[in-house]
């Protein structure tokens, strides 16, 4: 069992580990569909510290992914909890979607969410808002970046 915080990311139905996201097709001018994750924090284990001040991010995957993030279309919010144990985690409840894309150190490029007690996951809304003027075709793969600062500063990626 590993000390400490440790991200862990399922797919929407909370089941299968992820540590990418795929958007499909997304029209020039429209919304791509939202694409549900769940951060976890140590998830089965109730004994381990609280992720704070967590920052999540994405990165590209390929080169669809690079532009969409050099075109400041990559969003995400923070709605919804799993708190099996009762710890009281509070929801972010966000109804509006923020810019991510780029430097995990950076205040412009990540979104600031809630602290995550152990055992507990919020749920991560992701979308891309595709210009209408943007021609190049394909599917944007990013890869979610999650950092925290507990225990001093760490910066991890939340992989497989």
């Amino acid at each position: 069992m590993k000390k400490g915080p440790y991200p862990v990311l399922y797919d929407r139905t909370n089941t299968e580990r992820i540590a990418e996201i795929e958007f499909g097709g997304i029209r020039p001018g429209h919304s791509s569909q939202e694409v549900i994750v769940w951060l976890w924090n140590k998830r089965n284990f109730p004994d381990a510290p609280s992720m704070t001040d967590v920052r999540v991010n994405v990165i590209a995957v390929n080169s669809f992914g690079q532009a969409m993030i050099e075109e400041d279309a990559v969003k995400v919010k923070s709605n919804g909890i799993s708190d099996p144990d009762g710890v009281g985690i509070i929801d972010d409840s966000e109804d509006s979607f923020y810019t991510i894309g780029g430097d995990l150190t950076d205040s412009d490029t990540y979104h600031a969410i809630g602290d995550i007690p152990s055992n507990c996951a919020r749920r991560l809304w992701f979308r891309i808002d595709l210009p209408a003027e943007f021609t190049s075709g394909g599917s944007p793969i990013l890869k979610i970046q999650v950092g925290f600062m507990s225990e001093g500063v760490k910066w991890l990626y939340a992989d497989e």
